[in-house]
């Protein structure tokens, strides 16, 4: 099982851990230091190889053109067993390293569940 923070709050709000689901993840850079979390981004190529896992449906990292030290993470997963390996991977790990110190603070993370009948995955 795995013990990861973001699977933990995840499982606990899954009906079904085999049905898909969506994370909006908001990262707020600490002040004048988006242009160096924009570039830790980039220098990991999270996005590019987590769009390449087999669970992943949807991956992306948008930044805020009013704010431009608040980031968006867009993750749209199979199932919870997609995410937990997600968090295993290396390019996973080397995002969080590389962000570490340039936050002003924990992520924001909110799961969002399909409406029955309405999955187009």
């Amino acid at each position: 099982m795995n013990d990861h923070p973001i699977v933990i709050l995840v499982r606990g709000k899954l009906a079904d851990p085999s049905g898909p689901f969506t994370l909006i993840v908001e990262l707020e850079a600490q002040t004048g230091r988006g242009d160096d979390v924009a570039a830790a981004i980039g220098q990991t190529r999270v996005v590019e190889l987590s769009q390449s896992e087999p669970g992943c449906v949807a991956y992306e990292i948008d930044r805020d053109a009013d704010s431009p030290d608040r980031f968006v993470v867009y993750e749209r997963w199979r199932d919870l067993s997609a995410l937990e390996a997600h968090v295993l991977m290396p390019h996973f790990a080397a995002a969080g390293e590389s962000l570490g110190g340039l936050l002003a603070g924990a992520p924001g993370v909110r799961v969002l569940l399909p409406l029955q009948g309405a999955t187009s995955t």
